[in-house]
């Protein structure tokens, strides 16, 4: 009988995006660790302009949207293909998500008077956010945001996206403006919840050790209702000012 040499078949080794991994530390230290720091980062940013006379700019509604779409577009790079997953590709792609959202939110803060207004904000979007999380981690899954119900509000969010563009260039009525930013307020609080099924180990079909992507997924979370919070305040002191 022929005999089988070991050198025959080659192992396949698996592809791997960047430096192996520290298996001393949970998948959700990580997640949770490097969206601190994220948050960190913006904040101290927010600190350093909001001492300063930089950034100062009329409000834009048009620029919300550009915000939102390239974001949404740099995390979709950084999730759905090879380049986006890559170092130093990945690093690059981070890096232009948390600047970009920590200077648009800077440049959101500097509409509001009063500096209380951007503290309160910060402890409601924390509150809604550690909500989000324990309702994705400890709630019966019947009531938590799944695949099907996280598609059908993102496929929702890209027609609300084109009606938002369409509304800046040819009709400019307020009322769009303000369900785009309440339909994508949903959609971040929902991707927490789905995030938080993912690293509680609720979600076996999705894997967690795409730990940068989670992480950079729950600061754009983060970023979209503190957006949210702000327009609100800005509206709300409009109003009264009337």
């Amino acid at each position: 009988m022929p005999s089988i040499q070991r050198n025959t078949f080659r192992n396949i080794d698996q592809e791997v995006y960047g430096e192996p991994p520290d298996e001393s530390i949970s998948h959700a230290a990580k997640i949770y660790g490097l969206s601190v720091i994220l948050a960190a980062i913006a904040l101290t940013q927010w600190i350093i302009i909001g001492n300063t006379h930089m950034l100062s700019h009329s409000r834009s509604e048009e620029r919300y949207g550009w915000w939102l779409l390239c974001t949404f577009f740099a995390v979709a790079t950084l999730s759905w293909t090879k380049l986006g997953r890559k170092v130093p590709f990945n690093y690059i792609i981070i890096a232009a998500i948390v600047e970009s959202s920590t200077i648009y939110i800077a440049m959101e803060q500097k509409h509001n008077e009063n500096r209380l207004v951007n503290f309160y904000a910060g402890i409601v979007v924390v509150a809604l956010m550690l909500a989000s999380i324990f309702w994705g981690a400890y709630f019966p899954m019947f009531i938590v945001p799944g695949d099907l119900l996280l598609s059908c509000l993102v496929a929702i969010a890209n027609i609300m996206m084109i009606i938002f563009f369409i509304n800046v260039l040819f009709i400019n009525y307020q009322g769009i403006y303000y369900a785009v930013r309440n339909t994508f307020a949903l959609v971040a609080i929902c991707m927490v919840m789905y995030t938080a099924t993912i690293i509680h180990d609720r979600q076996f079909d999705v894997p967690k050790n795409e730990y940068l992507f989670l992480s950079v997924l729950q600061f754009f979370s983060y970023m979209i209702l503190h957006e949210r919070i702000l327009a609100i305040s800005f509206t709300s002191a409009l109003k009264t000012s009337c």
